[in-house]
């Protein structure tokens, strides 16, 4: 990881996939364990990580170029050196970015969930999508789907059979104070839907 005291942000223009492949993997590269947030939003789960555990390295993935360059300059402001931005698609990131058994932990805390029908096309974490996350995971490691929305929720758990993986479901109460949870907390109440994905079969996606 970068030792400049503010955070690295690869992926700002499309194309030269390859180049930045070769940078995430130099990045990697005697990084220890590599923690993983897919849409990192206001990038406050990603940071309270990062302070909590500075001998790891932690990833965020954002779509959108205005959240990763306030997370950019919050990380900037608080002197990390342990983070690294990527703007991408999951998918792409995953797919093209990532080398097999790379990642120690992965999380997306209130992605998307597309609810209606003619979206669900768009969603995440489809049963193909899971392949790909297992090949990247090391074994043993885990995931962990966090979403306000039941449908989603139960949506992803029928994905789940032969990704590779264990499942823990439940609810929990909100624990992760981020924007999107403080929002629907307000608005669906203090219930959340919690999935653990634990890598016990190692896949190819």
């Amino acid at each position: 990881m970068p030792h400049h005291g503010y955070p690295e942000t690869l992926c700002r223009k499309p194309g030269a996939i390859a180049d930045q492949a070769e940078r995430i993997a130099e990045n990697l590269k005697n990084a220890g364990e590599v923690e993983v947030e897919i849409g990192f939003g206001n990038g406050e789960y990603l940071i309270r990580r990062a302070s909590e555990y500075p001998q790891r390295t932690f990833i965020g993935i954002e779509k959108k170029p205005g959240l990763i360059k306030e997370v950019a300059k919050k990380a900037e402001r608080m002197n990390f050196s342990n983070i690294l931005l990527l703007h991408s698609c999951a998918r792409e990131a995953f797919s093209d970015l990532f080398p097999a058994c790379s990642i120690s932990r992965a999380y997306a805390l209130f992605p998307d969930p597309w609810p209606k029908r003619k979206h669900i096309k768009y969603r995440l974490f489809s049963s193909e999508y899971l392949r790909l996350l297992n090949n990247r995971l090391i074994p043993g490691s885990e995931a962990l789907i966090v979403t306000d929305s039941e449908d989603y929720c139960n949506w992803i758990l029928k994905q789940t059979p032969d990704t590779g993986f264990e499942i823990e479901n439940g609810t929990i109460p909100p624990q992760f104070d981020t924007r999107f949870e403080r929002l629907w907390r307000h608005q669906s109440g203090s219930r959340f839907f919690r999935i653990q994905l634990k890598k016990v079969q190692h896949l190819d996606p």
